[in-house]
């Protein structure tokens, strides 16, 4: 009576040991930091559905997919770091099911078994399931439009092209990065098969697709990319980390491990597999999806030197799971107990590298939390609050809301000449007229809480007057306390005592 369910947990038994190891690497630290700024900017968004129409009307609409489940999420919990960021954890865990069945389809239970292994501990994977943003639900998305994808091709269904298409339509509600993955297949199947296509049930499906879009594309903001302004050109370091974090290497302890990896596929394939030797043998799906990948990643490196800046590693998490999925094909070239070796370090150096990071000093993109438990107990119901850059106020106020329910203590004072966006952007100048008021005027303390970075998008943003904002402030008062966190500081402004 037990036999088919023996037999199918043997068949599922590396599939439930990947979903383990991502567990025990991920849950321990899930809740130890407070959130950091884009987090804030999810949770604070997706509290209100009016909040998300307005940041679609006025600052962008990428990730408005995860912004609509995150609000049907909240209500079910008590709002923690833990609760937040467990919604991600699930839709990685989730999104290991059709990474799985697709790999299954395209090659074999092997394939898709390394594939699992080398999708739970890539960088990027660690890096995000445990975040409350939009990259989780992104790579859940890539994953059921390459299972659908798979299916498709398989059976010659025009309702599989037609469920594929839809379904990648709105994977780009979940990440405009999400719109590289059909090129990608699409490359594949040219690269197998040249024009000997189902050019007509393609069409159904690029019609669907593009039905599904289209609403996203409409809607975005006409300034949208302002969103981003903060990305520069990358010089030779970025471009180099941004490799290796596509490669799954978030360390130094990984790089060996991934280096023995590709080079032994590599001679494997060009030494021991005389089958790979021939020409077509070439011409197979997993070649062809590892090319569209090296292809779609090069364009998005020429791009960015050309106009918007979009090298950004987090932004090609929608393409993650295909790279894990051709890594996974490769390895099933070695023997067994060199593959299962290999993977065995992987999984070792990956986890190593991410309790690692927890055990160093806090990461400045966490000070929040901290910071405003620290500030609660010094304010004072008189006292007044800036935040520089004005955007920073979001995270003042997401955790003052927290530890000062009853707002009795002030929040962040608007001291800008104009309009400002909540998620970041260009800095308008400082009303220097009202500074002077609050320096003047102000009966309790004035605390600025400033963020000054020596980077050139900083400039670029004009965000350099954190230094002038001080200097008005020492006009009328006196500095009485100071803290600090790599670029983070907190002031105090005293009246000057007589």
């Amino acid at each position: 009576m037990n036999i088919p369910f023996m037999s199918f947990f043997r068949q599922h038994l590396p599939l439930i040991a990947a979903a383990l190891f991502l567990l025990v690497t991920v849950l321990p630290f899930i809740g130890l930091y407070g959130l950091w700024f884009d987090e804030i900017f999810s949770a604070t968004m997706a509290r209100e559905f009016s909040l998300i129409v307005n940041m679609v009307r006025t600052q962008e609409n990428n990730m408005l997919l995860h912004y609509l489940l995150l609000w049907l999420w909240m209500p079910l919990g008590d709002g923690s770091e833990t609760f937040l960021r467990s919604l991600s954890l699930l839709l990685v865990l989730l999104s290991l099911l059709p990474l799985h069945a697709a790999a299954r389809r395209l090659a074999n239970n092997t394939a898709a078994n390394a594939g699992c292994f080398v999708y739970v501990s890539h960088y990027l994977v660690l890096e995000h399931a445990p975040a409350c943003r939009g990259y989780a639900l992104a790579a859940l998305m890539t994953t059921l439009v390459f299972w659908a994808w798979a299916r498709a091709w398989q059976t010659r269904r025009d309702s599989h092209w037609l469920q594929t298409g839809l379904l990648a339509g709105l994977a780009v509600w979940s990440h405009y990065f999400s719109a590289l993955v059909p090129p990608v297949l699409i490359f594949a199947m040219l690269w197998r098969d040249g024009l000997k296509q189902p050019w007509r049930q393609l069409l159904i499906a690029v019609t669907a697709f593009l039905l599904l879009v289209l609403p996203i594309v409409l809607t975005r903001p006409p300034d949208g990319v302002a969103q981003i302004g903060w990305a520069d050109v990358p010089d030779a370091r970025v471009i180099i980390g941004t490799l290796w974090m596509l490669f799954g290497v978030g360390g130094l302890s990984e790089k060996p491990v991934l280096l023995a990896m590709l080079c032994l596929i590599l001679v494997s394939l060009l030494c021991g597999n005389r089958r790979w030797q021939r020409d077509q043998a070439w011409r197979n799906v997993h070649t062809g999806i590892a090319l569209g990948l090296l292809i779609t990643v090069v364009s998005i490196l020429v791009e960015s030197f050309w106009w918007q800046p979009l090298f950004v590693s987090r932004f090609f998490m929608p393409l993650v799971p295909l790279y894990c999925f051709v890594l996974g094909v490769g390895l099933t070239v070695l023997w067994p107990w060199l593959r299962m070796l290999l993977v065995a370090c992987m999984l070792l150096t990956s986890t190593w590298q991410n309790w690692k990071a927890f055990a160093g000093p806090l990461p400045v993109s966490y000070w929040w939390r901290p910071m405003v438990q620290h500030l609660v107990l010094q304010l004072e119901p008189d006292d007044v609050v800036i935040a520089y850059p004005s955007f920073l106020r979001m995270p003042v106020d997401y955790y003052l809301d927290k530890f000062n329910p009853t707002n009795t203590l002030p929040r962040p004072t608007e001291y800008v000449s104009g309009y400002y966006r909540q998620g970041s952007g260009v800095e308008p100048e400082p009303d220097w007229q009202r500074l002077q008021q609050i320096a003047a005027n102000t009966k309790g303390r004035v605390w600025l809480i400033s963020d000054e970075k020596p980077v050139a998008n900083w400039t670029r943003l004009n965000r350099v007057h954190a230094s002038a904002i001080r200097a008005q402030l020492l006009q009328d008062r006196e500095k009485a306390f100071t803290a600090s966190h790599a670029t983070m500081r907190v002031e105090r402004f005293d009246r000057v005592v007589d």
